[in-house]
């Protein structure tokens, strides 16, 4: 395929080759009738020559293109014929690849947990669907910016199956690895994946099956960690005798400042067990073990550190736009001033102050014309009361979002709470719980609030609220307990009370107003909870409702009402 070539049909216009393995080479493209750029995956001439070989290609892609999360690059099309080849049409994921963010070294551990948190978020989405990856590897995961931060994203799903046999029924043999192999690139036409990363029954051409892509996941995690893999080589074959015969160094002997997270070091050890049937059985178990070995604290430093930032951004911006000319006066010397303090900074706080940098000196004028994003659109647009609009906006601006596609999902999943599309809307916190909740829209917390009110036992809502930023989620929880009587009201006010974080709150005067409400269960535990509370300056409120007519004789709060004034009499 040459330069600027119109393929499939001519809805494809090739710009120029990405790279290549044993198995495809990929190009990027321009798909004409959308004028959007997507990657073509075309399967080597040898492999798609070979009998039934394109026809399990399309079956995978097929089963691939029913995964929709934001931790997987899409499928967009699939198409085998004479002249092209057997070609797979795949969103462009945008971001560098987890390899190479890796030659700057290791993560550091809360930003490497977060990454492997949404990791096994967006494999779980797959396994869900039966598919296994066989291939997973520091090169087939692009680290995507986001709005809030980094997100992961897996690559390279389907080629990775067609290292199988040809025929189900034939007997797997050894892999037969040539001398010289790169231990880091797939083997075309073997069992195997990359020797690097493969797992022990992966090296012994044995049956694969999820547990496959957790052992692979422990590696990732483990160089993630150290800053280099559990096992040395340095050849092909080699990997593969270690990884079946030889244990793993414990992670932290490799880096001892890991002692501070056992329970992170003991599940990437479980991950490496020779036995499939020792480790993790999927990556939803993955999910559920880093959701309790993920720090809240930690995680709300991070995001914080992000909220300031944006407030940060944000009002330099607001300036920019009142003051331009003085802005623009003043710029280089801020540009000074911001680049000496960049040095001291990590490479994440520089790209952002870079950003910051180069909208307030050379953006000014644009600010008023500037048009909202889908974000903004649709918060907007649920914040009027318009459901059904926000979430027209939001499935219009999905297909393409890239770093917005959190924020997006979040306040998707906001948009069917509000058009009563519960079990919907469930589903997709069910489905991607890091990606809708960790960028803490306002509107995903008041649907968690007002599900908190109808049900405070429910362990789904209570375990989305521990997932959110905490100090983001108690202000916004604080503030929607300050308000006249509603679902949220009362939701926000039972969790930060329930949860022992509502120091700041007022609760007899919340509990108070809450009598008033038009629920009589609201207004019946209200009352009870300022009995025990022991405030006797809530006893007005009390007996206007314990006093107040009935309606057609009915217990509205009233009897508790009056209870809790008896009790607070006692005190």
């Amino acid at each position: 395929m040459s330069k600027e070539r119109l393929v499939l049909g001519d809805r494809f216009k090739l710009i120029r080759h990405l790279g290549g393995g044993g198995m495809a080479e990929v190009f990027l493209a321009e798909q004409i009738s959308l004028k959007r750029q997507v990657a073509l995956k075309v399967l080597k001439r040898d492999l798609s020559s070979q009998p039934a070989m394109a026809e399990r290609f399309r079956r995978e892609a097929q089963l691939l293109s029913t995964v929709d999360h934001p931790g997987v690059v899409r499928v967009i099309d699939f198409e085998s014929n004479k002249k092209d080849g057997t070609v797979l049409v795949l969103e462009l994921a945008d971001g560098d690849t987890l390899e190479s963010n890796l030659k700057m070294g290791p993560y550091e551990p809360r930003r490497a947990i977060r990454i492997l948190l949404q990791l096994a978020e967006g494999l779980a989405a797959v396994h869900e669907r039966g598919i296994i990856h066989r291939d997973l590897k520091p090169q087939n995961i692009v680290i995507s910016p986001g709005p809030r931060g980094e997100i992961a994203r897996l690559l390279d799903f389907g080629i990775a199956r067609l290292m199988e046999l040809d025929s189900e029924s034939e007997t797997p043999r050894a892999p037969d690895v040539p001398a010289g192999a790169d231990p880091f690139m797939s083997l075309p036409g073997q069992a195997v994946g990359t020797p690097a990363y493969v797992a022990p029954e992966q090296a012994m051409a044995q049956p694969v099956d999820p547990r496959t892509d957790v052992y692979a996941f422990g590696v990732v995690a483990f160089r993630m960690l150290a800053g280099r893999l559990p096992f040395e080589g340095p050849e092909a074959r080699d990997y593969l005798e270690q990884h079946v015969r030889q244990p793993p160094p414990a992670l932290d002997e490799v880096v001892p400042a890991l002692a501070a997270y056992p329970l992170v070091v003991k599940l990437i050890m479980k991950c490496l067990e020779k036995k499939a049937s020792d480790r993790p059985k999927d990556a939803s178990a993955l999910v559920e073990a880093l959701k309790g070995v993920f720090p809240a604290d930690q995680m709300a430093l991070s995001t914080q550190t992000r909220l300031v930032l944006s407030a940060v951004t944000t009002q330099t911006l607001t300036a920019v736009k009142g003051t331009a000319q003085t802005v623009g006066e003043r710029s280089m010397q801020g540009v000074k001033l911001m680049t000496r303090l960049a040095q001291r900074l990590d490479r994440q706080f520089k790209q952002s102050l870079i950003i910051t940098l180069a909208i307030t000196a050379l953006v000014p004028a644009a600010w008023a014309l500037w048009p909202p994003s889908p974000v903004e659109r649709a918060e907007e647009e649920l914040a009027k009361g318009k459901p059904a609009e926000a979430l027209t906006t939001i499935d219009t601006a999905l297909p393409d979002a890239k770093g917005l596609y959190p924020a997006l999902l979040s306040l998707k999943t906001a948009s069917l709470h509000e058009l009563g599309r519960e079990d919907d809307a469930r589903a997709l916190l069910r489905q991607s719980p890091f990606q809708v909740l960790f960028p803490a829209r306002p509107a995903i917390i008041e649907m968690l609030a007002e599900d908190y009110a109808q049900a405070e036992s429910d362990p789904e809502v209570t375990e989305w609220f521990e997932l959110m930023p905490p100090a983001f989620l108690d202000a916004t929880l604080m503030r929607f307990a300050g308000e006249p009587p509603s679902d949220r009201q009362w939701g926000a006010l039972r969790y930060l009370d329930t949860m022992d974080r509502a120091k700041k709150l007022d609760l007899p005067e919340r509990y108070a107003v809450s009598l008033t409400s038009k629920s009589c269960e609201v207004r019946a535990l209200a009352a009870l909870r300022l009995g025990a509370l022991g405030d006797p300056d809530v006893i007005p409120a009390l007996r206007e409702l314990s006093e107040s007519e009935k309606e057609e004789g009915k217990n509205c709060g009233h009897d508790e009402a009056a209870e809790a004034i008896r009790a607070l009499k006692k005190r």
